[in-house]
């Protein structure tokens, strides 16, 4: 604070002496002339209100004025001639006006830079909050998941059972959306890669879901589509929620079969996209209440992205596909796949048949 105080004092008494010693230079050089002297004086006032700052301005202002005051002929601020006492007005309007702005630019410099700082320092706190929220939601989801994985032991109905063994699977797929997508307080438009989103969600399918019988997953997904936040968040439960059906519905008994997952941008439809997939089981039967629910449940995760969901069966193959549009924010974007622009990934997992 001293050493603020000392420089504020130092640049004054600066301009000051550098005020004077322009007017006196101006007064020496044309004696007979005002209105060098006025310039040069509005030129100095300038010059020191950009450097200085308000205070030192001040002071000069005022100075400057007794100053010249003084050299015009006249008693005191009582200038004789006419044009000497308009030129002085002009001079000191000229050096308060400066002071002025200078003061303003310099209170609106400060407030930016405490908004700034806030703003740093909120972004700085909500990072903590968000670190602690996604600590504490990362265990709670991991109880939740125990808790029915025991409940699902202890059930003595089948049906319990299932129900339970879905919700814990459907909550290990919401960990791993979490996990996956590192979401942060971000805009829901921001867009993130699907390729390996999809991938690393299929890897994990292939060790739990599809671990049993000679299931083998393959995976095509474009290499450079990028999807919203939240669109890739439904599409990791959809896609979850589908092969779920197929491990259950096609291959009931643990045989062996092929399933393939593939997401590209429409081949007719620019602003849409594609998922689609496709499985050589048994088929779905209209009549099973379960097989409803989990069409039910498929259609409501379709519809928070805008999508359609629709089913057909084709030489002995299934075939599931998701059709949902791509926000224009995220399609105009330079480097969006489009159909067809990755080849397909070899089997995530093997038969082991």
């Amino acid at each position: 604070m001293a050493s603020r105080f000392l420089r504020a004092i130092v640049a004054t008494i600066l301009a000051v002496l550098f005020e004077t010693a322009v007017i006196a230079g101006c007064t020496l050089a044309a004696p007979n002339n005002a209105a060098p002297t006025f310039g040069m004086t509005c030129l100095a006032f300038a010059i020191v209100a950009f450097l200085a700052g308000r205070g030192p301005t001040s002071v000069m202002v005022a100075v400057g004025a007794l100053e010249l005051a003084f050299i015009l002929p006249g008693e005191g601020f009582a200038v004789s001639d006419p044009d000497h006492a308009m030129g002085l007005i002009a001079v000191i309007a000229t050096g308060v006006i400066m002071a002025w702005y200078v003061g303003r630019r310099d209170t609106l410099s400060a407030l930016l830079a405490a908004d700034v700082a806030a703003s740093r320092q909120i972004a700085e706190w909500r990072g903590v909050a968000h670190s602690e929220l996604a600590h504490r939601l990362s265990n709670d989801l991991s109880i939740m998941v125990s808790m029915a994985a025991i409940k699902a032991r202890d059930a003595t109905s089948a049906e319990a059972r299932d129900a339970l063994v879905d919700i814990s699977g459907r909550l290990v797929v919401l960990g791993r959306v979490y996990q996956r997508l590192e979401v942060r307080d971000r805009d829901t438009q921001d867009a993130v890669a699907a390729r390996q989103f999809l991938l690393d969600l299929c890897d994990d399918l292939q060790l739990s879901t599809l671990s049993v019988g000679s299931i083998s997953l393959r995976a095509d997904i474009a290499e450079t589509l990028r999807l919203p936040v939240r669109t890739l968040s439904l599409l990791g439960l959809i896609a979850n929620e589908l092969l779920t059906n197929v491990r259950k519905h096609a291959f009931p008994d643990g045989d062996g079969g092929e399933v393939l997952l593939s997401l590209h941008r429409h081949a007719f439809r620019p602003d849409c996209a594609e998922l689609i997939v496709t499985d050589n089981g048994v088929g779905f039967r209209r009549g099973d209440a379960k097989d409803r629910s989990g069409r039910s449940l498929l259609v409501m995760l379709a519809s928070q992205i805008d999508g359609t969901i629709a089913y057909a069966r084709i030489s002995g193959t299934t075939v599931a596909t998701l059709q949902f549009p791509v926000p224009s924010a995220v399609r105009n974007r330079a480097g969006d796949g489009l159909a067809g622009d990755a080849e397909p990934v070899p089997a995530i997992g093997s038969p082991t048949g």
